[in-house]
Order: C-alpha cells, then structure tokens, then sequence
C-alpha cells in the first residue's frame, strides 16, 4: 500500500510529463485507458462505491490516498478540492512495478 508521501511522489512525477484527470464526474467518464485512480478521504461513499465497481469491472488499480481532497490538490498544486483523480498517462513512469513493490 503506498503511503501518502509516495502518492505525492509518484503523483509529482506524473504531472511533469505524464497526463491525470481530475473530478469524480470526469473521471468517471473517461475511467476507460486509464493506469490508476487516487481517491481521497473526501469522496462521497455512493460515488466511491460506484467508481470502485467501475474500476475493479475494469482491472484498473485504486490507490487510497490518506488524506482530504484539499491535501490531494494541495499535492498537485492546484487551489480548488481534488476528491478524485486518473492517472491516464505515466509520462514513462513504471506504475507497475510501483504499485506491485509497495503492494503489503
């Protein structure tokens, strides 16, 4: 399980050069192609529900971030609430063997 300072890390990393979706709505829409989903403490139980449905029909990791969403935007430098986000791109970045290393 990765702990909050390699989520931060690993999300560091992938904003330089890899691609993420950030919102519940337009993550739920374009869940599809998408490497990881990070969800914080903040999402709503019947959206976490729903997106955890969606991304185990879909073979897609989900990786709980121990923290708020405004911890999670803090992460990624943004000034608005992330409660949710997709990492669609790794811009190079061995997510696998990341989450596989970490996995407890």
């Amino acid at each position: 399980m990765l702990n909050r300072s390699q989520i931060e890390a690993l999300l560091e990393q992938v904003t330089k050069k890899g691609k993420i979706v950030y919102g519940a709505n337009e993550v739920m829409e374009e869940l599809r192609g998408s490497k990881a989903v990070i969800v914080s403490k903040s999402v709503k139980p019947e959206v976490r529900q729903k997106l955890l449905r969606d991304c185990k029909k879909n073979s897609i990791p989900v990786i709980e971030y121990d923290g708020s969403s405004i911890d999670l935007a803090r992460a990624l430098g943004k000034n608005f609430r992330i409660s949710v986000l997709s990492i669609k791109s790794t811009g190079g970045l061995d997510l696998k063997q990341i989450l596989s290393e970490t996995k407890s």
